[in-house]
């Protein structure tokens, strides 16, 4: 504020200054500045049932986006000294607080030195456009607003913002003892910026801070913004994102070059034979290379190539170099896999013909492969350790993005040692029962090799992404709701004056509602000892713990008052009394600790008692906790007038609808369903590509009296083994996966600072978990049918 007076010129001028003095970030983001000229609040004279206050507003851009609807425009050129101001008000003003074209307010300021003022109401405007972004920080030019006046007895004042012309403004500014703040405001345009532009924006706010303050030449300016706040908040959303999504991407990466290398192994199997005959009669490993590299790649590189392609048609957003390595690296270990087959048959497969058995029961693991499982299980466990260390500075880094995939990996990794000891142990308990189909169906999930084992792998993975995506998403829903009912304390809460039992029975008869409690608030509270103030909060627990029993940190065996522990520490051990002006002393004795009461800003000193210890305080504010399904704001505010109404479901509502929080939830829902569909199809492709050999075997079991019925029974015995194990394996890693990530996955940035705590699955992802696996098991069967074979048909003379 100052008495100088700036006219509309140097307004504009100064406005352009200052946009020179920002950062070319900030500039590109911001649009041109409006100035405005607002004079210090004024008490208007008269008897009314609250305070009302007075603001002189010369604002250009508001002239602009406004239409008369009666009287005159309030243009003072001609006025002479001696005569009223001339000021427009709204026509929601007007109406709210009865007042009409022509009538004269007094009006005086709030310091001694300012003199009083008279205006008169030429003019009632209505904006055109009330939903303009212009109109968000000036609500007081379009309506009155509650504003709290007063430090040691605050009140609530109704204040409104009248429209006055430049000449006008020069007057009152000229005036002795008058001061006015001069604002330019720099409106940031819509989606300008970006998550990549977020952090140089917020990096720059702080030199265009320090510019501005250094500035000479006028009088003292500063920069004040919410843009710091909200840049913060994006900064934390965008970072858990980032981590977030990076350790799902990563998982379904994996999940997608497992099924792809088990594409390529079981066309290796297929291809042995050949290549096998090839190298007995004398091809080089360069000539089997051109079979085996060139089928692989003739299968692989257009496939990755169009889903690449049509990935981009489909309008996903922007390039990123993190897909083409998504893409690159899948295609890279399918096109290795032939070199391996390729350098088996060095020995132009003379130990293929031996008769050695290569199953998973009779292999005996080599010292090479217990080396490297050692170290992948070792760096899986340096990695997690690394995450935790780092926390939230883990970021997008590839070897903590990759902490899910070798988790995975080692839980595989010890699976595939145990699995073969359960189907032995298996085996004799199946043997002696009654029915065959068992037993067999163990027996041939012995025979499997490594490569029909790796669907085990697969599964496993995809069962972990599914968990870990499913969890996550459980525990970020339920977090926001537990953050609803921290900050609003109950389906609704209004803040209201001072209340009597009709008032209370207003506010239970509006519709919708099903309960209310009451609460009493006595700010500036003292102790004999200690003079610092607190806010007592008179309140009956029982029945606020009825009305919301979701609201959390509220005890439920609560001693006879809870202190916030700034409160505790000021009131210190021992007993103390409460007491202040207007209320009756409170003695309280050795108070429970709560962190947080719903209404009391958090870190701030505040003190609950029950109610019975306040009631005779009168003429103090309210709050009033209700409970109901579609509760109205506007008839609740009515019913108990007062600061505002807080409903439940807008708090929940504003943080579901941050579009980063559609961009993690809509990745999670992708991530289970896509780990979902890999781990079907690396089953369907193992049951596909082995289902004619299963055919002619199960052709000799039926030519030995195997039913039908038996067959499919047979089918969904031989595939159980390898489901159960590597699905329930891989869901258990995942439930436990956010526990293991928890300094990474920290949800808080979506729960309005409140930890999530609760990491369970939801009803939905465990049903769609048996889904998962009867369609795993249906497919068993369908395959079973489809090359179902008749004995006669496969069987030939001499056969046994």
């Amino acid at each position: 504020g100052d008495q100088r007076v700036l006219a509309r010129d140097a307004l504009v001028s100064h406005g352009l200054t200052y946009q020179q003095l920002m950062p070319s970030s900030l500039r590109a983001v911001t649009g041109q500045p409006e100035a405005s000229a607002t004079s210090d609040r004024m008490y208007i004279d008269g008897r009314f049932s609250r305070p009302r206050l007075l603001y002189l507003g010369w604002d250009v851009g508001a002239w602009e986006r406004v239409r008369v609807v009666a009287g005159n425009p309030s243009y003072s050129f001609d006025l002479k000294p001696g005569e009223d101001l001339r000021v427009m008000v709204s026509r929601t003003f007007a109406d709210r607080l009865g007042y009409k074209v022509g009538d004269r307010i007094a009006a005086a300021g709030g310091a001694p030195a300012e003199p009083a003022l008279r205006v008169q109401i030429t003019g009632l405007y209505e904006p055109v456009n009330a939903a303009d972004p212009y109109w968000a920080p000036r609500a007081r030019i379009l309506h009155p607003v509650r504003e709290t006046v007063g430090d040691r007895d605050p009140l609530e004042a109704d204040a409104g913002t009248a429209l006055i012309d430049g000449a006008a403004y020069a007057m009152a500014a000229r005036t002795p003892g008058r001061d006015f703040t001069f604002s330019w405001r720099f409106p940031v345009r819509p989606g300008a910026i970006g998550a990549s532009g977020a952090r140089e924006v917020a990096g720059d706010m702080d030199a265009f801070r320090s510019a501005v303050q250094g500035r000479t030449g006028m009088f003292p300016c500063a920069v004040v913004t919410a843009l710091d706040d909200r840049l913060d908040a994006f900064a934390g959303q965008l970072r858990t994102a980032e981590s977030v999504l990076a350790l799902v991407l990563g998982g379904l990466v994996a999940v997608a070059a497992g099924v792809l290398l088990l594409a390529a192994g079981l066309l290796g199997e297929r291809l042995r034979p050949v290549l096998w005959t090839m190298r007995a009669r004398g091809a080089s490993l360069r000539q089997l290379a051109v079979p085996a590299c060139g089928l692989t790649a003739l299968a692989a590189v257009p496939s990755a190539a169009l889903g690449y392609a049509a990935g981009r048609l489909l309008g996903a957003g922007p390039p990123q170099t993190s897909s083409i390595y998504a893409v690159a690296v899948p295609v890279a270990a399918v096109l290795a896999v032939p070199v391996v087959m390729v350098l088996r048959e060095r020995d132009a497969g003379v130990g293929s013909s031996s008769g050695r058995r290569d199953d998973l029961v009779s292999a005996r693991p080599s010292r090479r492969r217990f080396v490297l499982d050692a170290l992948l299980i070792a760096l899986a466990v340096i990695a997690a350790v690394l995450l935790r260390q780092r926390g939230e500075r883990a970021g997008t880094d590839p070897l903590i993005a990759a902490v899910p995939v070798l988790l995975g990996a080692a839980l595989a990794v010890l699976v595939l040692r145990a699995y073969p000891y359960l189907l032995r142990a298996a085996g004799p308990f199946l043997r002696r029962r009654r029915g065959a189909v068992a037993f067999i169906g163990i027996a041939r999930a012995s025979r499997q090799t490594l490569v029909g084992a790796l669907p085990l792998v697969v599964l496993l993975l995809a069962a972990t992404v599914a968990g870990f995506t499913a969890t996550v998403e459980t525990g970020l829903r339920t977090g926001q709701e537990r953050a609803s009912w921290a900050e609003v304390g109950a389906d609704g809460r209004i803040e209201a004056g001072p209340m009597d039992e009709a008032a209370l029975a207003r506010v239970r008869a509006v519709p919708g509602v099903t309960g209310a409690v009451r609460a009493r608030v006595i700010t500036e509270v003292t102790t004999e000892s200690n003079t610092a103030p607190m806010t007592v909060v008179g309140v009956d627990l029982a029945a606020y713990r009825d009305l919301a029993p979701g609201v959390p940190g509220i005890p439920g065996g609560a001693p006879a008052a809870l202190a916030s522990p700034l409160a505790a520490r000021t009131m210190g051990p021992g007993a103390a009394t409460l007491s202040r002006a207007g209320m009756d002393p409170i003695r309280v004795q050795s108070p429970g600790v709560i962190e947080h009461f719903p209404g009391q800003s958090p870190g701030s000193a505040f003190i609950v008692v029950p109610y019975k210890a306040v009631a005779g305080a009168t003429g103090f504010p309210s709050q009033v906790f209700v409970s109901g399904d579609d509760l109205d704001a506007r008839k609740l505010s009515a019913a108990a007038p007062g600061r505002g109404v807080h409903l439940r479901q807008d708090v929940l509502r504003t943080m579901t609808d941050v579009p980063m929080v559609s961009v993690v939830r809509d990745t999670f829902r992708d991530g289970s369903l896509i780990g979902g569909a890999f781990g079907l199809l690396a089953v369907l492709l193992v049951l596909v590509v082995g289902a004619r050999a299963r055919g002619r075997t199960v052709a000799h079991l039926r030519a030995l009296g195997l039913s039908r019925r038996q067959s499919r029974r047979l089918a969904l015995v031989e595939i159980a083994p390898v489901l159960l194990c590597a699905v329930g394996a891989g869901w258990v890693l995942g439930l436990m996966l956010p526990e293991i990530t928890g300094p990474v996955v920290d949800l808080r940035p979506y729960t309005g600072g409140h930890a999530v705590t609760a990491h369970v699955p939801s009803l939905p992802a465990l049903l769609g978990l048996l889904g998962a696996l009867l369609l795993a098991a249906a497919a068993a069967v369908a395959v079973d049918r489809a090359f179902d074979a008749r004995p006669g048909t496969v069987l030939r003379t001499g056969d046994s």
